[in-house]
């Protein structure tokens, strides 16, 4: 099998690990670091603890990359997170600041805004965090959309009043033609933000790649690819098993969202009907804990390489193969499983000597 020489690093998802507090968050950052993963990335949901105050717990004591994976700008005016990401630089000794932006999962999101154009809203946010954090004054006006949704003021200008101590680097983590396609012309690399085990199956993530990188190659540039690999590891296979679904609960809409032909839902092994029926159920006000009762063990191995180290270890090494086959730089174990602490050991002592 194909071995994977790119970086490895591990994402934090708040909704998943709610069970950690602050400090639980930051030792377990830690032990990553210890481990040898390259980069933390935290993602971004409404009602569980704020992203921008774990990226900044992290960076206040651990030495190691951090990112957004992804940050939803819907639940941030961009003024303050220009704010708030100029002064986590100063947190971050110097390291680059990885900005993962989308417009939030099909699930949860919609049930707190209203995602309005999503494409204007990604790339006008970038465009502006990318000016400010870079020092730059710039009028609002320039932001028509922003200006519109957030009320600013159409004659106002802005400039940070200090100087960020990092480099930023943006990302797209948006699946569909149109998001790939703008995340090739304004964005550093794309995110494959916990899609990347279906796509593959579906025999979609090649051309993905490749709409967005012919969009960059038009603005002569090349971009970085990284690939969040849901994983979901335990020293027992019901644990392991049982953990992810309420993620798969959101996650699996993107289907419908993206257009699965019945084709492609048989090569899933999945029926329709099943996700039309998780779509109901969060439209009617589901909480995410609620619709996870809909996940079937089968829909989860749509989504997750889940089981014991052993049971896994193959189907990530398949995974990462694949992955560097298709250019990625860097992969994400994400989700990783019920107990961090478990599953960051399990993955650094059983599964990643296998993959070098």
């Amino acid at each position: 099998m194909a071995k994977y020489h790119g970086e490895l690093g591990l994402q934090f998802v708040m909704h998943l690990a709610n069970h950690y507090t602050l400090r639980d968050l930051v030792r377990l950052a830690q032990l990553g670091h210890d481990k040898g993963f390259s980069q933390i990335w935290v993602n971004d949901n409404v009602r569980y603890r704020n992203q921008m105050v774990v990226l900044a717990a992290i960076a206040s004591h651990v030495p190691i990359r951090l990112g957004t994976a992804i940050m939803v700008p819907y639940f941030h005016n961009p003024l303050d997170i220009a704010d708030a990401f100029g002064a986590l630089s100063e947190l971050c000794e110097g390291q680059e600041i990885s900005v993962g932006v989308a417009r939030g999962d099909l699930g949860q999101s919609p049930q707190h805004v209203q995602p309005l154009k999503p494409i204007a809203m990604v790339r006008e946010t970038v465009q502006l965090l990318r000016r400010a954090l870079h020092g730059e004054e710039f009028a609002y006006a320039d932001y028509p959309f922003l200006i519109d949704f957030y009320r600013l003021n159409p004659k106002g200008k802005f400039k940070l009043a200090f100087e960020p101590q990092s480099t930023f680097k943006f990302y797209g983590g948006g699946n569909g033609p149109q998001a790939l396609r703008m995340c090739g012309r304004v964005m550093d690399g794309l995110i494959s933000s916990g899609t990347y085990i279906p796509m593959l199956k579906a025999g979609r993530q090649k051309g993905m790649l490749e709409t967005a990188e012919s969009a960059a190659a038009a603005s002569g540039k090349k971009l970085r690819k990284i690939c969040e690999l849901n994983v979901s590891i335990a020293k027992t296979h019901d644990d392991a098993m049982n953990f992810p679904r309420r993620q798969v609960a959101h996650s699996i809409l993107q289907w419908e969202a993206l257009g699965f032909t019945p084709e492609e839902y048989a090569r899933m092994g999945v029926q329709r009907e099943q996700v039309l029926k998780l779509r109901d159920a969060f439209e009617s006000g589901a909480t995410v804990e609620q619709a996870s009762t809909l996940v079937s063990d089968h829909m989860v191995r749509c989504y997750y390489a889940a089981g014991t180290p052993e049971e896994v270890r193959d189907q990530i090494i398949e995974l990462t193969g694949a992955a560097g086959e298709l250019g990625y730089d860097h992969v994400a174990f994400a989700k990783l499983g019920p107990d961090y602490e478990e599953a960051i050991n399990l993955l650094a002592n059983q599964v990643v000597p296998a993959l070098r």
